[in-house]
């Protein structure tokens, strides 16, 4: 059954997510396709030493944009809570977001540092 309610840009670009109970438990994850009231996310190609996301839990994923001459480099900040996960027939994990909030956020190179930036947006 179809759950959603908005099109959906399929994509394929990087982001960090956070779990709001445990801020230093950053993770990167690839996200698969996104709307404007969500996104869906490969959480694990299969591995068993991933631990999954629980639906409810909240996050805060964030996708850094291309440097803009005016504004800098930022990045968009979605508020987000976890609604589905599921495992596919080829192992992998996804994990469906609900998005509540987003904003745009200033960073600064260093906070990005544990990617490669040509990595981030395909």
């Amino acid at each position: 059954m179809e759950r959603r309610n908005r099109d959906r840009l399929k994509m394929t670009a990087f982001c960090r997510i956070v779990p709001l109970a445990n801020r230093k438990r950053s993770t990167w994850k690839r996200i698969e396709n996104i709307s404007g009231a969500g996104m869906l996310v490969v959480w694990s190609r299969g591995e068993a030493d991933d631990r999954l996301p629980n639906v409810g839990e909240l996050h805060t994923v964030e996708l850094q944009l291309p440097a803009h001459p005016v504004f800098g480099r930022r990045a968009l900040q979605f508020k987000t809570k976890v609604v589905r996960v599921y495992r596919q027939a080829n192992g992998q994990v996804m994990a469906g977001f609900e998005s509540t909030q987003g904003r745009f956020r200033s960073i600064q190179s260093a906070s990005w540092s544990e990617s490669n930036e040509s990595d981030m947006v395909h």
